[in-house]
C-alpha cells in the first residue's frame, strides 16, 4: 500500500493557516499570508497506520508537519530499532532534510492513520524574507532536540 498526495482544498487551507500559525513551532512569527504562501507550495500526504513516512539512510528533501494522527521516530541500534520519540498533531520532522538533503537520520512510521503536510525548499529558498524564518525556527526545534538528547545521553554514561 502506498501513501495518497493530494492538493489542499481552500477549506483545508484555511482551517490549516490557523492552527499551524498558533501551534507549529516552524511556522512561528510567520504572518497568515506568508503561512498561506507555503501552504500553497505544500502537498497534503495520508498514511495508513503502519506505513513508513521516511526511511533511515534514504535521501531526504522534504520535511513534514503532522495534522492529524500519531508517528514514532526510530533509529537503528545495536541491538535493533530504538524508539526516540512520538509525533502527534502540530509536530514536525524531517527539517534537516531541507537544510542538508543528505540521508534520513532516522525512520519515521505511522502508528495511527495520519495527514501531513509535506514541504520542500523550493518556496522557502524562493521568499528569502520567509524562509529566514523558518531556517530560523528550524535551528530552535533542532537545538531543542539536541539539548534533550544529550541529557537523556548524560543519565546513561
Amino acid at each position: 500500500m502506498s501513501w495518497v498526495r493530494e492538493q489542499f482544498t481552500f477549506q483545508d487551507l484555511q482551517r490549516l493557516l490557523f492552527k499551524l500559525a498558533e501551534r507549529v513551532k516552524a511556522f512561528q512569527g510567520l504572518s497568515p499570508a506568508e503561512i498561506g504562501e507555503v501552504l500553497a507550495h505544500a502537498e497534503k500526504c495520508t498514511f495508513e497506520a503502519g506505513m513508513t513516512i521516511v526511511k533511515e539512510g534514504s535521501i531526504g528533501t522534504h520535511m513534514y508537519i503532522i495534522i492529524d494522527g500519531e508517528a514514532a521516530v526510530a533509529k537503528k541500534g545495536r541491538s535493533g530499532a530504538v524508539e526516540l520519540a512520538r509525533l502527534g498533531a502540530t509536530d514536525s520532522f524531517g527539517e534537516m532534510a531541507l537544510a542538508d538533503n543528505e540521508t534520513r537520520s532516522a525512520t519515521v512510521t505511522a502508528e495511527t492513520p495520519c495527514v501531513l503536510v509535506r514541504l520542500n525548499d523550493n518556496i522557502i529558498n524562493s521568499r528569502p524574507e520567509i524562509g529566514v524564518k523558518i531556517y530560523r525556527n528550524i535551528s530552535r526545534v533542532l537545538s531543542a532536540r539536541l539539548r534533550s538528547a544529550d541529557e537523556a545521553l548524560a543519565w546513561r554514561l
